[in-house]
């Protein structure tokens, strides 16, 4: 909390409105006459000089001005209270002034609503000189807030204000709060945090193996649809095993494609026989040390391969015989027999051959394309000096362009993990493959899609951090705004350290306890560079 005198018409830095806010000042046109009330006359100097108070409470920040205080006297207390939530100015609603000396019954006055918004103008009597306890009690939701003011001097009389101590004004960017409320500016605390460094790497969005499906014909035939369904479209979502089209072959296409299969099969059974006999020969013989192991390894690569290769001659003698059992079934829409164009898997129909019914469709074109994304793959490249520095966690989360500064946890509360870390480095380039799953119910990522992925390293700091929305670009070098106070802002020069998801290391520029402006920190920016507010707009 802050508390100092200032001298109207004092000089301070100008500062321009912008974003929708008017050139110049909004004025308060507040009747002050501290002492008027009582028949004080108080000189020119007097007149001139103000006292601010700036504190915060959990919920709103209040900025109060007013004059000397003096025993006796009616002042005025123009009081700025902010929604620290919404960033507005609060606009209905009674405050209520509470005002104690010592261990004194305390003194309360109830301003019912602002006098504008976000303004409420109360005159406030102090019985006795010195040090005062004050406090605003701000009504809402969630019930009363009580915000404490730094202690009131209150003079015996006007004589002794002249001989009172005026520290200086701070200096810097005069924003009103009027201009503040309207660039919804917004002040957070800095403070030391926890960071940890995560390395930023450029990554892709793919579908996860078996995710893409292209559905193909096993035969070239005329496309017909099951009757009383429509044509598949991009965009339906289907199920697996859901009949999408159906394909009337020509007779004597399928007939020789049946022969083809029945004969690969014949030949892979015999390939898996005489690959199974090889096997127990070099298996027995390596047992008596006759082979080598590497021997025995080969055989058994060998069998596998061809077992392999028998089971994908079933599937395809399956998929024939299914059509010369239909054949003559007159299941198609001409009444001849017909293929059921199948989706494999789950999913949304993402391409669409645009064939039309009756059309005759070859073998080996695609009619419908069918994706999954409901879980996806992100794969980077990590260079191979930063794989060192990766830690041991792997904890990542990523970014999409357009987002800058909202990050997405893939793996914790993200429920992702880690798929891969390539163990071989890339002799081109220089890097290793890094591959995350990422749950995408909500279809946020969409394969293909490029994205920022940040992926936690071992570097660990206890450092004065801000939000990497108060830091701003000027001539290339990173700058930010302190609130030094209610309607006064400093321009610091930064010097960053290491990034860690919303925030950034400040290692000079600003200090623990300072607040600094996270929203709308290039309204401000603007206002720094303009001279078309003067030093200080309100009318007294």
């Amino acid at each position: 909390m802050t508390m100092h005198w200032i001298k109207r018409g004092a000089g301070l830095v100008a500062a321009g409105a912008i974003l929708g806010v008017v050139i110049g000042c909004s004025r308060h046109d507040h009747a002050i006459e501290a002492g008027d009330h009582a028949g004080h006359a108080h000189n020119e100097a007097e007149e001139g000089r103000f006292l601010q108070i700036h504190v915060f409470g959990e919920r709103h920040e209040v900025f109060a001005e007013h004059r000397p205080v003096v025993a006796g006297t009616p002042t005025q207390f123009v009081t700025h209270v902010t929604d620290l939530q919404t960033l507005e100015p609060r606009r209905e609603g009674p405050a209520r002034f509470r005002l104690r000396l010592g261990q004194d019954a305390p003194i309360e006055r109830v301003e019912r609503a602002p006098a504008r918004p976000g303004i409420y103008e109360a005159m406030l009597t102090f019985s006795q000189a010195g040090d005062w306890d004050v406090a605003l009690v701000v009504a809402g939701d969630e019930g009363e807030e009580t915000i404490a003011f730094p202690p009131v001097r209150v003079f015996a009389d006007a004589h002794a204000t002249e001989h009172a101590e005026v520290p200086e004004p701070p200096e810097g960017i005069n924003f009103l709060k009027e201009q503040q409320w309207r660039g919804r500016v917004g002040t957070e605390a800095v403070s030391k945090r926890k960071l940890v460094e995560r390395l930023r790497l450029p990554a892709n969005v793919t579908a996860r193996p078996g995710a893409l499906a292209h559905v193909m014909p096993p035969v070239a035939g005329r496309l017909f649809l099951p009757p009383g369904h429509p044509m598949p479209m991009v965009g339906d979502r289907v199920e697996a095993g859901q009949v999408l089209a159906l394909i009337e072959p020509s007779l004597s296409e399928a007939a020789a494609r049946f022969v083809e299969a029945e004969g690969e099969v014949v030949r892979a059974r015999l390939a898996l026989e005489q690959a199974n006999t090889a096997f127990k020969r070099i298996e027995i013989l390596a047992k008596v040390e006759a082979k080598s192991g590497r021997e025995l390894q080969q055989a058994e690569f060998e069998l596998k391969t061809a077992q392999a290769r028998y089971d994908a001659a079933l599937a395809l003698q399956s998929t024939y015989r299914q059509v010369s059992t239909h054949l003559g079934a007159g299941s198609g829409a001409t009444g001849q027999p017909a293929v059921e164009l199948r989706s494999p898997i789950a999913g949304i129909i993402t391409t669409q051959s645009g064939a039309a019914v009756a059309e005759y469709i070859s073998a080996e074109k695609a009619v419908f394309t069918v994706l999954d994304a409901t879980t996806v793959f992100i794969e980077a490249r990590v260079p191979e000096m930063s794989i060192g520095r990766l830690a041991e966690t792997r904890a990542a989360s990523y970014e999409q362009p357009g987002k800058e500064g909202q990050f997405a946890a893939i793996t914790g509360d993200g429920q992702g993990r880690l798929v891969f870390l390539g163990i071989q480095v890339d002799t081109v380039s220089r890097t290793v493959p890094l591959v995350y799953e990422a749950g995408n119910a909500d279809q946020r990522l969409r394969v293909g899609q490029s994205v920022n992925l940040y992926v936690e390293t071992d570097c660990v700091e206890s450092a004065v951090a801000i939000p990497n929305e108060a830091v701003v670009e000027e001539g290339g070098r990173p700058i930010a705004f302190v609130q030094v106070g209610g309607e006064t802002f400093q321009k610091r020069d930064l010097t960053l350290g290491i990034r860690d998801g919303h925030w950034v290391q400040v290692v000079s520029g600003v200090h623990a306890g300072e607040r600094v402006v996270a929203k709308g920190a290039y309204v401000v920016r603007l206002a720094s560079v303009s001279s078309a507010i003067p030093s200080h707009g309100h009318a007294h």
